[in-house]
């Protein structure tokens, strides 16, 4: 009898705990998505002025920002419906300890996205698509390295994840794209009426970024004071769900 519970327990907890073959396939069709659409980014971005001068965002809006190339247009249409997507398929994906947190972020990120989009400020926007891919690219592949065992490669991912993480997500997107939007926005074109809700959403992004770090020192720490390797991503685990030895107590 007690073999029996144990089975039909473990049965229960395989249903509802995604294997790692589901993880891996989750997180290489995320990683190409965010390789392709990051040097799809950097080719259409890197040659524009404003992405190093981000005053120049401002000028000639809404008249000159209106002027969208092609390119451009389609590199916020896919990056609008892969958010779009990834919000739909949040529910059926690995559950995570910050559900809501990813959720929240998916609904700013459209925000910004279709609120810059149709208010004409493509220019700052698509530098805040830019630079979140860069990260996206390094963590996936990070997560790939651990489903596959490559420890090496899992490891320099992790290094190039954190490294961009604080480059351009603690740094850079705060201190040139907040800033530019709060204070060079008003010195140029004044105060325009969607500023304030604008940068309202751009301050919570950054609030997320910084509650998500805590994750990533928790992790750094970790490795520094045991030496360990890089392991699975830490908000995959489930709180509620008992690892398969504590079922087997249970049972006994």
């Amino acid at each position: 009898k007690q073999w029996y519970q144990r089975r039909v327990r473990g049965r229960k907890l395989r249903e509802i705990t995604p294997s790692k073959l589901t993880k891996f396939k989750e997180t290489t069709w995320r990683f190409l998505f965010y390789s392709s659409n990051c040097a799809y980014g950097i080719y259409i971005m890197w040659p524009q002025d404003y992405l190093w001068n981000t005053m120049l965002c401002w000028v000639g809006f809404p008249t000159l920002t209106w002027a969208v190339r092609d390119n451009l247009y389609y590199y916020y249409m896919i990056s609008g419906a892969y958010y779009v997507s990834l919000l739909v398929s949040q529910f059926h994906d690995t559950k995570r300890k910050d559900f809501w947190e990813m959720f929240l972020h998916h609904i700013v990120t459209l925000a910004l996205i279709g609120g810059s989009w149709f208010g004409g400020n493509y220019r700052i926007g698509s530098i805040i698509l830019v630079i979140h891919d860069v990260s996206d690219v390094f963590l996936e592949g990070a997560k790939m390295g651990i489903y596959l065992n490559f420890t090496m490669v899992s490891n320099i991912m992790f290094a190039g994840f954190t490294i961009s993480w604080v480059l351009l997500r603690l740094m850079f997107l705060p201190y040139k794209v907040v800033t530019s939007s709060i204070f060079e926005s008003t010195s140029v074109i004044g105060l325009w009426p969607a500023n304030p809700l604008y940068c309202s959403f751009l301050i919570t992004l950054q609030i997320l970024h910084i509650y998500w770090f805590t994750f990533i020192l928790k992790l750094l720490i970790k490795i520094a004071t045991t030496g360990d390797d890089v392991e699975e991503d830490t908000r995959s685990e489930d709180e509620e769900i008992p690892s398969s030895s504590e079922e087997d107590k249970k049972g006994k």
